[in-house]
């Protein structure tokens, strides 16, 4: 699947906390309580609460340390979705997470359950 679809149901995230994160050398892994996961082969961002951008995919040898982790233990308030390019989770410390579909030839993320790969 090419894209964000329009139809896209992130409403399992919402109320959700997030209990781990994955890091490996091609890919990040969210890992939410209700055992819904979000797994990540392309871009994405990480916001606080002013809009700063706080963290982002970027190559491992580029980067002095991941910020990523303050997203542990949050609640997902709220979701977005930006078809055909992103999907948003806001959470209650008032950061974003933005994922992106940044490949028009390669998979950018998967959700599971569902096996829904963008």
């Amino acid at each position: 699947m090419y894209g964000v679809p329009k139809d896209l149901d992130l409403s399992r995230f919402r109320g959700d906390s997030l209990i781990q994160i994955a890091i490996g050398e091609f890919q990040i892994q969210f890992h939410f309580g209700s055992r819904s996961s979000i797994a990540v082969e392309g871009d994405w961002e990480l916001k606080d609460q002013s809009g700063k951008l706080i963290d982002r995919d970027m190559e491992n040898s580029a980067r002095e340390s991941y910020h990523i982790h303050h997203l542990l233990g949050r609640t997902v308030l709220t979701t977005k979705l930006d078809p055909p390019k992103s999907i948003s989770l806001h959470f209650d410390n008032g950061m974003t997470l933005t994922i992106l579909d940044s490949s028009n030839q390669f998979e950018s993320f998967s959700v599971q359950p569902g096996n829904i790969i963008v």
